[in-house]
């Protein structure tokens, strides 16, 4: 899987937090820049106080765990590696989200086949990413290939981390492998493949979470609403 060459902006704390401004999240804005070298993504810290000083922390985290996947080809490069400012500068990957993206059904057995090797190869590296289940953490990139993005809430246990890191990484990365598989098998017909299914086992937590989610539909009428939204319409 290639990758396009890097662009080399300023440290972080000197790239412009201008440009096109893509969103806002827990961890402040994210910034499509362009730089002499080509566009690149500046995620900058934003607020005051506590929430500032969290927001630089989660920063900080994140641009770790990008050190643990430097070279994997799918992975964005962190451009600011000894940064320590408001800012984390990564590369621009080209491409659609996997929400946006419609693959006919040959490219899209490809895909997931080349996704779920890319997971793996994360996994190996001991991080976890955490959110797959949000398509739009998903890139299809040049040539139709996967590209993860946004790795803020991914967990890593590199080399020496202790039992409870490790068995939380575990947890996330089984996670990961569960999403993969929902994500393939979303609205499709048949029955999944046997290798493909023995991936998918749910946490402890994803049974929690799958209850509190039904009961909140039925709390909520969901389903109901929804039918008369398509009666309506």
């Amino acid at each position: 899987m290639e990758r396009p060459a890097a662009p080399h902006p300023s440290p972080a704390g000197d790239a412009p937090a201008s440009g096109r401004l893509l969103g806002r999240g827990y961890q402040g804005e994210v910034h499509l820049v362009q730089t002499e070298q080509g566009p690149v993504i500046v995620k900058r810290a934003i607020g005051r106080g506590p929430a500032l000083a969290l927001r630089r922390a989660m920063l900080r985290r994140e641009r770790a765990v990008y050190g643990l996947l430097e070279g994997i080809p799918g992975v964005p490069r962190c451009l600011d590696p000894g940064a320590r400012g408001d800012e984390l500068v990564l590369e621009f990957i080209e491409g659609r989200s996997l929400r946006e993206t419609r693959l006919a059904p040959a490219e899209r057995e490809r895909f997931f086949a080349q996704l779920l090797e890319l997971i793996r190869v994360v996994h190996a590296a001991g991080v976890g990413h955490g959110d797959l289940k949000r398509k739009d953490n998903i890139l299809v990139g040049p040539g139709g290939r996967p590209h993860l993005i946004d790795f803020g809430t991914a967990v890593a246990a590199p080399r020496g981390a202790g039992p409870l890191r490790r068995l939380a990484l575990r947890q996330v990365q089984r996670m990961d492998l569960n999403a993969w598989f929902k994500l393939k098998y979303q609205r499709q017909r048949g029955v999944p493949a046997a290798a493909d299914l023995a991936l998918y086992r749910p946490t402890p937590v994803e049974d929690v979470a799958r209850v509190l989610r039904r009961a909140w539909r039925a709390l909520t009428l969901r389903r109901r609403r929804k039918a008369r939204r398509a009666g309506r319409d």
